[in-house]
């Protein structure tokens, strides 16, 4: 190798782990460092590559690098066979410039100003138009990838992203298992700090595993909202396990499809919500596409703690106005509940479901009051309830 691997965490080790993997080799497995890996740029995988640390090896992100941490090597072209496998990710998001979403950087712009749009412009001119994820120039987000066939991340340990752990669009055939996520401070608030997060174009995929505390959602899968617009199929979601966090899952729709949809083995507590089956944006006259939606074996509840960023406390389970869903079946679920007096599940007026299938559902409140299970203001078309217990 002409670049020497440190370990030191006082030179930068981008050289010679992005050496090591322009080498080609099928698998590039870093030695533990003596210390830890400091990088400042954003390391390229290539198809047909794994990158390999061990879970106890940190990898970080130098002062005022202002980039992500890991991507592949092209967002417009095809890959096959990537795997990223281990590490302590940390992105060091006090010393790199603030989330682009809020606020301006050192060039005085936002990601918004970057791109040349508004925010209220942002989804319509630019990511609706957009074939890979978009180049904001500074993203803010941990790690991204796009255009992969059989793409894994595990084992991954993410510790203070500035806004995104990850961001994929157009992944297929994937896995994203045994994630821890971490944040300690906001970047400079508590703002767009989501877990996993999905754009279109993702299709057969299993997230699994997922620990820890986000500031956004958990996991999210977003048909049209901050990346290439497209379709979302053909997911389960099989453990979600977090505490004093903005919200588990969000599914997003507001014209692009999100169907076959299994979430399951999902535990905590919330200062939003728990499950999302939303809009957010879109034009007034679009309608959110979700079809064939399962939670299962869900135990939650929401919390005191509000961070900057709580927005309004929502049900446990909700369905946005705006959104039409096709096939939507909730079986047990628990809650017990000391904070909010929201309905457990609530049916946003505006929204529809046009067959609904809720069975073992349990809730105790803690409020002084009894809470609504069930608050369907929107249109049921075929609705069947079985064992629905609430004190």
């Amino acid at each position: 190798m002409k670049n020497e691997l440190y370990g030191d965490g006082i030179r930068s080790d981008f050289p010679a782990i992005q050496e090591m993997l322009d080498s080609g080799v099928s698998e590039v497995c870093l030695p533990r460092p003596k210390n830890f890996y400091l990088i400042d740029k954003t390391l390229k995988i290539h198809g047909g590559q794994t990158l390999k640390l061990s879970p106890t090896t940190v990898i970080k992100l130098a002062d005022d690098s202002n980039c992500e941490m890991l991507t592949d090597c092209d967002f417009n072209s095809w890959k096959e066979n990537v795997c990223v496998d281990g590490g302590i990710w940390d992105m060091n998001n006090k010393n790199q410039e603030p989330n682009p979403y809020w606020f301006p950087g050192k060039d005085g712009k936002t990601a918004f100003d970057r791109l040349g749009v508004s925010r209220g412009d942002f989804t319509l001119k630019a990511a609706k138009k957009a074939n890979a994820l978009l180049d904001f120039g500074y993203s803010s987000f941990c790690m991204r990838f796009c255009r992969i066939k059989n793409f894994t991340l595990k084992n991954v340990h993410f510790k203070d992203a500035v806004t995104y752990c990850f961001q994929g669009a157009y992944l297929e055939d994937f896995k994203v298992c045994d994630i821890f996520i971490e944040f300690n401070q906001g970047a400079p608030k508590f703002y767009n700090q989501d877990g996993i997060h999905f754009e279109g174009h993702c299709k057969r995929g299993l997230v699994q595993n997922i620990k820890g505390q986000t500031h956004d959602d958990m996991v999210a899968l977003t048909a049209d909202d901050s990346g290439p617009y497209g379709p979302i199929e053909d997911i389960v979601i099989d453990g979600v396990y977090s505490t004093k966090t903005h919200s588990a899952v969000r599914l997003l729709s507001h014209g692009e499809p999100v169907k076959n949809i299994t979430i399951k083995n999902v535990f905590g507590d919330y200062y939003t919500y728990g499950i999302g089956l939303t809009k957010y944006h879109g034009e007034e006259w679009e309608r959110g596409i979700i079809e064939n939606v399962c939670i299962e074996n869900f135990k939650g509840c929401h919390c005191k703690e509000k961070f900057d960023y709580g927005g309004k406390q929502r049900p446990l389970i909700w369905i946005q106005a705006g959104v039409d869903v096709k096939n939507l079946d909730v079986y047990n679920v628990s809650r017990e509940e000391h904070v909010n007096t929201t309905p457990l599940l609530h049916l946003d007026e505006g929204a529809s479901v046009e067959n609904f299938n809720a069975e073992n559902i349990t809730q105790k409140s803690f409020v002084g009051e009894i809470l609504e299970v069930l608050k369907l203001d929107g249109s049921v078309k075929n609705l069947s309830t079985k064992n629905i217990t609430n004190e």
